[in-house]
């Protein structure tokens, strides 16, 4: 049983359009809306095409990592900030202002002590005009292991098994 987001019963709900918003509303509050998916009555053809949709949608697999474009943080990172920094002429605390970042952190980062996130390394290069995350080109990385015979595919377990074997 889903929430009404009207009323907050634990009904069965269904989505509707009120006032230009999408909501999930239960029978009793369903007045108030448009109907947005109606089912189709149960048992007839529809409902059936309309479950093989949704089961289809469901059981597709999906990469998660093919739709991100895979970037590193360049060599030396610490002393292409530095030297872009003090070519603007800036202070730490006047970067960290800038780029929402403690001047520990900063100072750490210039270092090469502490990786910046992602999140400021993209602050960090429109700030300063600089590079600092590459996009990686070429195969993905190669894991070391053995697989089991008749297995369907490389577990953490078989790596770990492998390292512990390494090691004896």
């Amino acid at each position: 049983m889903a929430e009404c987001e009207m009323c907050g019963k634990k009904v069965g709900t269904r989505r509707y359009m009120v006032e230009g918003t999408v909501m999930n509303l239960g029978l009793e509050c369903s007045k108030y809306g448009s109907p947005l998916d109606a089912p189709a009555p149960a048992g007839s053809q529809g409902a059936i095409a309309q479950n093989l949709e949704r089961r289809a949608t469901r059981m597709t697999s999906r990469n998660v990592f093919d739709a991100q474009e895979t970037k590193v943080l360049v060599e030396g990172y610490g002393a292409r900030i530095h030297k872009a920094r003090e070519a603007k002429g800036l202070s730490h605390e006047q970067l960290g202002n800038k780029v929402s970042a403690r001047v520990p952190e900063l100072k750490h980062i210039e270092a090469g002590k502490l990786r910046p996130s992602d999140d400021l390394s993209k602050k960090l290069e429109k700030e300063l005009g600089i590079t600092l995350l590459e996009a990686v080109e070429g195969p993905a990385p190669v894991v070391s292991g053995t697989k089991k015979p008749g297995s369907g595919s490389l577990t953490i377990g078989d790596i770990l098994k492998d390292a512990l074997a390494k090691k004896k």
